[in-house]
This record gives structure tokens, sequence and C-alpha cells, in this order.
């Protein structure tokens, strides 16, 4: 790329206004035509075969659905609402479409779960790190267990495979007794 050939800052302020598709009015406005242009669009074979590669290769329907909706907004064909809007309807009809093709789509490349544990596992390290940095701590067997940990932390974790869960058993519950027990039932 020719880092000269690119749009000095300010530019757009001196260009003739609505140049870009983007400064003049979309050209559809309601959001179920919106809906019906996408869906019309990607009701073609080839483009859904170019869509199933995309699955195939680990693309997910969030992110797909995401970039349809700003090149849509960027070429001017409607507004980043209507695209917020129109963009479930959309997926749902893409999601459809592929498992016709037999492939399951995932709906997002984040696992909650994962981008949980993950999150407190880097704050764990950071707490550890900011505590062995410390120069007023004492080197005594606390400061051992804690170095410990943050070698612990710093190596990579180790797959830990899900075990089955077994039913918990209910805990026995005692039977009142004494004076004011009396017509209690548990």
């Amino acid at each position: 790329m020719d880092q000269f050939k690119r749009p000095i800052p300010g530019q757009s302020l001196t260009d003739s206004p609505k140049n870009s598709p983007w400064e003049r009015p979309p050209e559809i406005v309601d959001v179920g035509e919106v809906v019906k242009f996408y869906i019309n669009k990607l009701a073609k074979e080839d483009v859904m075969d170019d869509l199933a590669v995309t699955f195939e290769l680990g693309a997910d329907l969030e992110s797909i659905v995401e970039t349809m909706m700003i090149t849509g907004t960027m070429k001017g064909m409607h507004t980043v609402e209507a695209g917020m809007l129109a963009g479930p309807v959309v997926g749902t009809f893409i999601k459809s479409a592929m498992s016709s093709y037999g492939l399951e789509v995932p709906e997002t490349m984040v696992d909650p779960v994962e981008a949980k544990r993950e999150k407190g596992h880097k704050r764990i390290k950071h707490i550890l790190k900011e505590y062995m940095g410390r120069e007023d701590i004492e080197k005594d067997e606390g400061f051992d267990l804690v170095s410990d940990m943050q070698e612990a932390a710093e190596q990579e974790e180790p797959s830990v495979e899900e075990a089955p869960e077994e039913p918990m058993e209910e805990p026995q519950t005692e039977q009142p007794q004494g004076l004011m027990a009396k017509g209690v039932e548990a």
C-alpha cells in the first residue's frame, strides 16, 4: 500500500459535500426493505457456497452479519440503525441456510464462561505481580507461598476435562427438639 495515497487529515472538510455514499441519504429506509435486500442478495447459490466456506474456515455468525451491515451502511444502502434492526433476521436466515449445507454455525467466537475465567486469571496474575514487586514485603514463608502462586499463574494452565456432574445429595435436616419444637414439622 502506498502510504502517500491516503487522505490528508481534514480533507473531508474541503471536499464537495455529499461526495461519499455515507454522506447522502440512504437508499433504503424501511427495515423490512433492508431485510428483503439482504435476503435477496444471500438467496443466490453462489453466495451461499462462498458463505459456507467462510463458516467451514471458522467464521462466526455475529461477525459475518455485523460486517455485512457495516458494509451496507458504508455503501449508503441503509442507516446504522436499520442495519442493527435487520441484522438478527438476516442472521437467522443465514443460520437456517447453512443448516441445509450440514453446517453448525457458531453464534459468536466468544465463550462467555471462558472469557470470565480468562479475566479472573489475568486479574490474579496482575495482583500477584504487584505484590511481588513491593519492596516492603518480608521474605518469609508467606512470601514463598505467593511466589509459588505467581510462578504457577505465569505458566500455561493444564487443560482440565470436565467430569460428569453427579447429583448432589440433599442434606438431611434434623427434627427440631426441645420445648418450643412441639407442633413444628420439618
